[in-house]
């Protein structure tokens, strides 16, 4: 099903795929005979999260507007699962340091290509029941980028339907008296929070993080000029030899001697002027533990398919831990 859409000729997608995934490790070799990121794991279907990632964005941005980043250990995989993809840039970086590094690396391929570009920046790991909703969010996340948001930059937040302790939370900012904005402003983040506090937000109407985010792509690479000056710095450096014979040596070499950096806590949790964009019923969760991927894929064939590959048909599903599909947190 597509969406109806205009004015997209100059929006990008990145997916971040270049996470380890150690926390489904365990799940990942029961299905697939080896520890796989859980992105390229097929954990809800017969495609992986990675290819389900892909397909969602075709729904309004086409591959040959899409760039995935992956580990160097995983290029070879991540190529293999987007050969009905055609036209999907896929970009390694040499070593994992964080979703800081990871996000300026396939914005700089972006900016390459056309520096007037709007990118949308979707993990690889979550799913959704609905993807045409998610969509649609994406769609007004744009809109709010362009028009109203002063940091040029939205985030999507998941409507909440419980009290999580484990997962991030937007806080919006007072709606505007006047009416007429895509978005709402971010007042702040809580990453986890105990009991008392996520009933709070969630009485509050605080929003879970999804972790995507849309805007102009000149000014995500200035939020993270301005909170990670380093590590943008040096990328620029790259961003002026992509395409070069020398590119790839520059690359390996500025990873060589690059920090580590979170996208979450060290540049969205310190930037002023963000929005954020209900995203609602789109059944959205990001699948972290063997618990919550049980409880996204409940009442669906997937699950069942899930448990049927495992062996543990007939058993209880839905475990206080990970001990029924045999799997470690």
């Amino acid at each position: 099903m597509k969406l109806e859409i205009s004015n997209l000729e100059r929006t990008w997608a990145i997916v971040l795929a270049a996470g380890d995934g150690t926390r489904m490790a365990s799940l990942t070799q029961a299905l697939h005979g080896q520890p796989l990121p859980k992105q390229f794991a097929a954990l809800a279907g017969t495609r992986t999260f990675f290819q389900q990632t892909l397909d969602r964005v075709s729904l309004i941005i086409p591959p040959e507007r899409t760039v995935a980043v992956v580990s160097q250990r995983h290029e070879g995989l991540a190529r293999q699962q987007v050969a009905d993809l055609p036209g999907v840039q896929i970009v390694s970086q040499p070593r994992n340091l964080g979703t800081g590094p990871g996000l300026l690396l396939p914005l700089a391929h972006v900016l390459a290509r056309d520096p007037q570009a709007r990118v949308v920046v979707f993990p690889s790991d979550h799913h959704f029941q609905r993807p045409v909703a998610l969509m649609a969010a994406v769609l007004r996340a744009l809109e709010a980028a362009a028009q109203d948001c002063p940091a040029g930059v939205v985030l999507l937040g998941a409507a909440a339907d419980s009290p999580s302790t484990e997962l991030g939370w937007i806080v919006p900012g007072a709606e505007d008296a006047k009416g007429g904005r895509s978005g709402l402003p971010v007042a702040g983040f809580v990453e986890k929070p105990d009991e008392e506090k996520a009933r709070q937000l969630l009485e509050s109407r605080a929003l879970w993080n999804t972790m995507i985010v849309a805007g102009s792509a000149l000014a995500l690479w200035r939020l993270m000029l301005r909170h990670l000056p380093m590590q943008a710095i040096a990328l620029s450096r790259y961003l002026n030899h992509i395409d070069t014979p020398e590119g790839g040596q520059i690359l390996q070499d500025i990873y060589r001697e690059m920090a580590a950096a979170d996208f979450s806590r060290d540049v969205l949790e310190r930037a002023r002027g963000l929005a954020v964009v209900p995203m609602i019923d789109a059944g959205w969760s990001d699948c972290g533990t063997p618990e919550r991927l049980v409880a996204a894929l409940k009442g669906t064939p997937a699950l069942g398919q899930l448990i049927e590959r495992l062996g543990l048909r007939g058993h209880n599903p839905v475990p206080r831990s990970a001990s029924v599909l045999n799997v470690a947190s």
